[in-house]
């Protein structure tokens, strides 16, 4: 690589199209599943940065057709999976955005598209088998540490009242509730009547190896079937969700009512991420999360592929995008 370009990856480059971005609104009302709530905070896409990232291994860096989908944070650092290539890229953020990949043990064509990171174990969704699988965090330590440099062995685990199969619309996200402890799985898209779409959120409580559906499933409508749900995020009490308008339309940050599957819109990304394409950037936004510091994070799937049996990345048309937008100043 390119002594220019190697700097080019250390740096994080600002967006410049700010006159075309709409501004952030802080939501306005409370949720009604917990009227104690304190107001989400307004994002600055103003103020938006792509981030770029030096990764541990070269076949991971942004010019790859990683297909990244699902996004968490833990502490400082970033969760993110590599859909069809079973690989774990953990970004850290200071004092240059690097990548440290972990190789995953998941079934043969698996596409991983969301992730869920605790204190103690990482979950992820696999919309092509409609599964779940688990590991501990510990042990992916230890695969970073490089005590440990096998593939991290993920064991699936048994849904319980879920009657959904796998395919191009499944499992797309996955989140915890850190007060109930339960597991939150999204069903991107299914069809609700003609011309009629919804997206579907199921609330599963842990016991054991097996996941326990719990009450009757969500329903979060859609305006019609060109409009999808795409990852997860708890923040502040709340449950934020990215939608999405096929193709490359429109994006909005979302919270969801778990009482009632009402949508409220809290930021309007459509001017933004139509913006970076020009940059030679994907825009297919699929992952988000929030940092410790309130910045609001999302990565996009740069790559269209089908069924595959590479065991790596080949090179992309569009990089991937990996997007910090700070939270607006008081």
């Amino acid at each position: 690589m390119p002594a220019e370009d190697r700097r080019h990856t250390r740096r994080r480059v600002r967006l410049a199209w700010s006159a075309m971005l709409l501004v952030a609104t802080a939501l306005g009302c409370r949720s009604a599943a917990d009227p104690s709530l304190a107001p989400l905070p307004a994002w600055d896409p103003g103020r938006a940065e792509v981030v770029v990232w030096e990764a541990d291994d070269f076949l991971f860096a942004q010019d790859r057709a990683l297909e990244a989908s699902g996004l968490d944070a833990l502490g400082t650092d970033l969760y993110l999976v590599s859909e069809k290539y079973a690989r774990l890229l953990i970004v850290e953020q200071a004092p240059a955005p690097a990548v440290r990949t972990v190789r995953l043990a998941v079934p043969r064509h698996a596409e991983l598209e969301g992730i869920a990171v605790s204190s103690r174990a990482l979950l992820v969704c696999d919309e092509a088998h409609a599964a779940v699988y688990e590991t501990r965090l510990a042990t992916v330590e230890r695969a970073l540490d490089g005590r440990d440099r096998r593939a991290v062995p993920l064991r699936a685990l048994k849904l319980r009242g879920v009657a959904v199969r796998g395919g191009k619309l499944g499992f797309e996200g996955i989140e915890l509730d850190p007060a109930s402890g339960d597991v939150l799985l999204l069903l991107e898209r299914s069809q609700a009547g003609p011309g009629t779409c919804v997206s579907t959120l199921f609330r599963l409580r842990r016991r054991d190896d097996e996941l326990l559906l719990r009450g009757s499933p969500l329903t979060i409508e859609l305006a019609d079937c060109a409009w999808r749900l795409t990852g997860l995020e708890w923040y502040r009490g709340r449950l934020l969700a990215l939608r999405t308008q096929f193709p490359g339309e429109r994006y909005e940050v979302i919270t969801i009512d778990l009482l009632t599957g009402a949508a409220t819109v809290v930021l309007d990304l459509t001017e933004l991420l139509r913006s970076v394409v020009a940059a030679g950037l994907g825009n297919n936004v699929e992952g988000i999360a929030v940092a410790e510091d309130g910045a609001l994070w999302l990565v996009s799937d740069n790559a269209v592929t089908g069924t595959i049996d590479d065991d790596l990345p080949p090179p992309a048309a569009e990089r991937s995008l990996l997007l910090r937008i700070p939270a607006a100043s008081p």
